[in-house]
């Protein structure tokens, strides 16, 4: 008797590969667990993560848009005598050849081969890091909040690896009885912006409770949350804005403007009407004199005592009185009231100011007022959402198109697609030389300068969402905040041709 199987490949849609496009979601609820020879494979509501037990690091997840029939796993097996990750999803079973890096769908689920070498039975007790505590399966936080383990995998190396039901992965050392932390993805995957800052990636969310800033350090590949309910000095997890200062990090959230100092994993809020001209801070921009913060309302300005520069102390090294004598000018505290600063931009000894009513701008250090900057044609006259410098040219992002300036030539331009004109509402650009890249509210738009070519990328070539909030040009990738997680996309792949 023969029994046939038909299934059929899930492949991308327009030519690209498992890792052009790669979604993170909300990975923190494990439903299941498996592992092959290497590789330990967790079944989560937002798709499949991967961790290599011999390299001690995390892969690429693996989610609905690389073929997986529903982001809900509910189950996973693999099978040894053929290599397949299965995987049983409210959407239909699918299979995973890792050989060829392909989705199947169709087949039975092997549930024979579902494997869970964890029960709660054999751990009464367990060492934690600090702030956790474990009994009778059962794991939970200073705060009283409880997370019981679900399903794991033994490696036969005394190394159990375990889902959680809200904190995602944890190993335990069964040898020891030591219980350690997993952390993998955005805390929440409604992402309302991200921040590049040195090696790291900072992403806010929309909630207004239960929200948390997600912190990615891309050099060490490990993930942290900072819970606004439980972080001192954390009110908003609602993400703006981001920017190193002369030794901290200043974040703009939906209520004041947040110092991080890493040295102490501290922050500090700045969320009064003393300091700032209203508490929804939108846009910062930072150097060593100060920091000059856009909010809906207008623009505020911290200076900074000598001392900050260089002190490393828990001190805020903030002037809050605006009369430090040291400084050989004085920016006005506030400025620009009943303006919305959507962006600001510091280029030499100038402060570029995007606003609801244009852009302005100022010679900061002389004491100057603040003066319009347009073109002949007053194409600048609108609410103006980023600022970004290439070469002699400043590019400004409007609603529905980019405008540029030639500092030296004074030339202007504008360039747009008329294809979407009257559907997008543009949010972010960035520029890699050769390529002018705008995030929209329907997708990734490229242009390429050389030849005028453009293209917009939306779901339909891998994204996980066309709604994109907030943008990072990282080297040969692009960074992507979106309502439904953070995408990483391989836009300089050699061997493709958008």
């Amino acid at each position: 008797m023969f029994v046939i199987i038909l299934s059929n490949a899930l492949n991308y849609t327009s030519g690209f590969q498992e890792g052009d496009w790669v979604n993170y979601t909300n990975f923190r609820y494990v439903t299941s667990a498996a592992t092959d020879q290497s590789i330990i494979y967790f079944g989560t509501t937002g798709g499949i993560i991967r961790y290599d037990r011999y390299a001690k690091r995390w892969l690429d997840p693996l989610t609905v848009t690389d073929g997986i029939p529903h982001e809900r796993i509910e189950d996973i097996a693999y099978d040894p005598s053929n290599g397949r990750i299965w995987v049983r999803t409210p959407g239909g079973n699918a299979y995973y050849q890792p050989t060829f890096r392909q989705w199947y769908s169709g087949g039975e689920f092997p549930y024979e081969l579902a494997q869970n070498d964890f029960s709660r039975r054999d751990f009464t007790v367990l060492t934690t890091e600090f702030g956790y505590s474990y009994i009778d399966g059962v794991l939970s936080d200073i705060n009283m909040r409880e997370f019981p383990l679900t399903k794991g995998v033994n490696d036969d190396y005394y190394n159990l690896y375990v889902g959680t039901w809200g904190l995602g992965p944890v190993i335990i050392n069964t040898r020891y009885g030591d219980l350690n932390m997993l952390p993998f993805g955005p805390y929440n995957d409604d992402i309302s912006t991200i921040a590049n800052i040195g090696d790291k990636l900072w992403l806010g969310d929309n909630r207004f409770s239960g929200g948390a800033l997600t912190l990615y350090d891309r050099a060490k590949e490990e993930w942290d949350w900072f819970l606004t309910r439980y972080t001192d000095g954390l009110a908003s997890s609602q993400l703006t804005s981001g920017i190193s200062g002369s030794s901290d990090i200043w974040l703009g959230t939906g209520y004041g403007l947040v110092r991080y100092q890493a040295n102490g994993n501290d922050f500090t809020a700045f969320a009064d009407f003393a300091s700032l001209p209203s508490t929804l801070v939108l846009s910062v921009a930072a150097n060593s004199i100060g920091v000059f913060v856009g909010t809906d309302n207008g623009l505020g300005f911290i200076p900074m005592t000598d001392k900050s520069k260089d002190d490393d102390s828990n001190s805020t090294g903030i002037d809050k009185t605006g009369k430090n004598e040291n400084r050989p000018f004085r920016f006005p505290v506030k400025s620009l009231i009943g303006f919305r600063i959507n962006c600001l931009e510091i280029i030499e000894d100038q402060l570029y100011v995007g606003t609801s009513r244009g852009v302005l701008r100022v010679r900061y250090e002389n004491n100057n007022e603040f003066e319009y900057v347009n073109t002949p044609g007053g194409m600048l006259s609108t609410e103006i959402y980023d600022i970004e410098p290439s070469g002699d040219s400043l590019f400004f992002l409007t609603n529905r198109d980019i405008q540029i300036i030639n500092l030296k030539s004074e030339e202007s331009s504008s360039l747009t697609d008329y294809r979407y004109f009257d559907r997008w509402r543009l949010r972010y650009l960035e520029i890699d030389g050769e390529n002018i890249w705008a995030a929209t509210d329907i997708g990734l738009w490229k242009y390429r300068i050389s030849d005028g070519y453009s293209r917009l990328f939306t779901v339909g070539d891998g994204m996980i969402s066309d709604d994109i909030r907030g943008m990072v040009l990282d080297g040969d990738y692009i960074w992507l905040a979106t309502p439904r997680g953070l995408i990483r996309f391989y836009w300089n792949d050699p061997g493709r041709i958008d």
